[in-house]
């Protein structure tokens, strides 16, 4: 019913897991997570016991395999289970039940796992072994290579529905770093890597808000805003405001592009209002009246 695949990236200790299926809000029940521990999956008939028990067993010091051993001792139906997982030195464990529909199996690489189940193609978890091994860009970017590659040949013999990302960091402190989910969608692939793509703007709007709010050079913080607006797209201008916000600080303000944005939604001019005498670089001189900004509005 699932393909998935586990991994620990070599350069950074990040671990992270990827799901699809045709399953509903799969993201939400298979994958698990833990910083500084391991990430795996629990599929085919799932269990979510087993992602409470392997990070707590990883805890301990236990191997991947040993853990799974253990974990799977008292579980009656695990023929059919399926059940991969990293930890946080990159070893890896799976287990595909004797029970799981056809096309079923996995497969491991250095500092990988991937599974599958009910699937188009036989061992459809080798090729996204070898896509993640030699893909290029950060552990999110493998990870999905890997699920793009199992649906490219077939993936879920009755088509796609949801998917999920997430990743954690290699210690605890760092706690989850993404957690993305499509729970329902005709094409969960493309949706997912839409939503990491937004997400990635997101986090450069935010960096760029607190580097503008802690008084930082105004170009580099109007850089990332732009390249976070493109990632955003045209339905959403809420990088379009902080630009406003930033240059309103470096007394420069657009008002051309203040007063488009309020006319869009007159919400922005309320928040600038509220915001900009907050930035340590304002000049008031410069900035829009509360009643020009709401007669723009209207």
């Amino acid at each position: 019913m699932t393909f998935s695949v586990a991994a620990r990236c070599a350069r950074t200790g990040q671990m992270g897991v990827a799901v699809a299926s045709h399953a509903l809000a799969v993201g939400g029940v298979v994958p698990w997570a833990r910083a500084g521990l391991g990430a795996g999956v629990a599929q085919a008939l799932t269990d979510q016991r087993y992602g409470r028990q392997l990070p707590e067993l990883l805890a301990t010091g236990l191997t991947p395999v040993m853990a799974l051993e253990l974990a799977m001792t008292y579980d009656e139906g695990a023929a059919l289970r399926q059940i991969g997982l990293v930890d946080v030195r990159g070893r890896t464990a799976g287990h595909t039940g004797g029970g799981c529909v056809a096309h079923a199996g996995w497969g491991a690489g250095a500092g990988v796992v991937a599974q599958g189940n009910m699937l188009t193609a036989d061992g459809v978890w080798d090729l996204m072994v070898e896509r993640f091994t030699g893909a290029a860009g950060d552990l999110a970017d493998r990870l999905l290579t890997a699920l793009r590659a199992a649906e490219d040949v077939g993936g879920d013999v009755r088509g796609g529905q949801a998917a999920g990302l997430r990743v954690v960091d290699a210690t605890p402190e760092g706690g989850i770093l993404l957690d993305l989910r499509v729970d329902d969608h005709p094409d969960p692939l493309a949706e997912l890597e839409r939503l990491l793509g937004l997400w990635r703007g997101d986090r450069l709007m935010r960096s760029a808000i607190a580097a503008m709010l802690a008084g930082g050079e105004p170009e580099p913080i109007l850089t990332d805003l732009d390249l976070a607006q493109r990632a955003f797209g045209a339905g959403n201008r809420e990088p379009a405001f902080w630009r406003c916000l930033a240059l309103s600080a470096d007394g420069r303000l657009d008002e051309s592009l203040l007063h488009e944005l309020v006319r869009e939604n007159p919400g922005w001019g309320e928040l600038y209002h509220r915001l900009h005498t907050n930035t340590k670089r304002t000049t008031c001189s410069k900035s829009v009246s509360p009643a020009t900004s709401a007669g723009s509005g209207t």
